[in-house]
């Protein structure tokens, strides 16, 4: 027996004994058995019997079975780092899903009862998180839940200030101990909403500044009158009247219309809007799995699916030094992109 032969039989081995942990362990997958089964009864056979290999080689019209060997591994390891990333998210997700129990556990769980409820969420808000908050007090709107995505500013301590002054306003402050991204702060929102709103609305406000608290009226009328609208979303792009957007992000905006067309088969005039409202009802059909800023891709891809009826309304947007330095980088697009399509087909 060479070097080589030693080599392959060892590895068997390895394989075979990894096999019946697996199955020892009852983590048992018939399909990843078979593939250890297969790859190790190959090894054996392929070093005692190197013909055979070549055989096989010429089956897919390959001249040296070797070459059969290099890319059967290129395979097998593509497989298997599909699989390491799946089990990548999957631990991702229940942290999420702790940070968030954790969250809501601490909240202090107040039922809240009235037409329209705002959801904030922040992180690193500081500068901005009190204009923002009292913005929506002094409209008369004052049932209020923030959610701080694991903020390390002094975020936290100004909602406390605020909560300190409106003593009368049922604000209801919530943070995740670790910072999980948009779409989990979002949807720690939701489930906080499914448990304990007795609301009929829910406005989804951005805490950076650039929304503007008078677009809720127009929102509110068109829910009111048209009981067959569940959701209604901002459009920067329905009328001029946005402000200072910057020609890349408008390009990148116009892009994921684009994006959002092909994949989720639903026509926007924008694609990412952080400000919506919808009805309360609409949430048994709304659990976001996207942690950072892809969720707004998954959220649009629900609407299609579960059939929601949403209407886009015209909104007034100032985009200021501080909410545009605020942005995701324009090269994040692709990764926001390409972890919408892995949630989508592959997860």
């Amino acid at each position: 027996m060479n070097l080589l032969e030693l080599f392959f039989t060892v590895s068997w081995v390895i394989i075979f004994i990894l096999g019946l942990d697996i199955a020892r362990r009852q983590k048992f997958n018939a399909l990843h058995f078979l593939i250890f089964l297969g790859i190790g009864s190959g090894l054996l056979v392929f070093t005692f019997f190197p013909n055979v290999l070549n055989s096989f080689g010429r089956l897919f019209w390959l001249q040296r079975g070797a070459d059969l060997l290099v890319y059967s591994s290129i395979i097998f390891l593509i497989y298997f780092f599909l699989l390491l990333l799946r089990k990548t998210e999957e631990n991702r997700s229940d942290l999420t899903k702790i940070v968030r129990e954790i969250a809501i556990e601490n909240s202090g769980k107040k039922y809240l009862r009235w037409e329209i409820l705002f959801l904030v969420r922040a992180y690193n808000e500081g500068p901005v998180i009190w204009n923002t908050v009292e913005t929506i007090i002094q409209a008369w709107y004052s049932n209020i839940i923030i959610v701080d995505d694991g903020s390390c500013d002094d975020t936290e301590h100004i909602i406390k200030k605020i909560q300190e002054k409106n003593t009368s306003a049922p604000l209801i402050y919530m943070k995740h101990f670790k910072n999980r991204g948009a779409g989990a702060a979002l949807e720690t929102g939701f489930e906080y909403g499914r448990r304990f709103w007795e609301v009929e609305y829910i406005c989804s406000f951005d805490a950076d500044g650039q929304h503007n608290i008078a677009d809720i009226n127009n929102f509110l009328d068109i829910l009111r009158k048209r009981q067959d609208i569940q959701a209604v979303f901002w459009s920067r792009f329905i009328n001029k009247t946005t402000i200072n957007i910057p020609l890349i992000r408008k390009i990148i905006l116009k892009l994921a219309i684009i994006f959002t067309f092909f994949l989720s088969h639903i026509k926007l005039t924008d694609a990412h809007n952080g400000y919506r409202v919808f009805r309360k009802e609409v949430l048994d059909n709304i659990h976001l799995s996207i942690d950072g800023m892809g969720y707004a891709s998954e959220l649009i891809d629900i609407i299609a699916t579960k059939k929601i009826n949403f209407l886009e309304v015209p909104v007034h947007i100032l985009y200021t030094d501080y909410s545009i330095a605020k942005w995701q980088k324009s090269s994040n697009a692709i990764n926001i992109a390409l972890k919408f399509i892995w949630n989508k087909f592959f997860k």
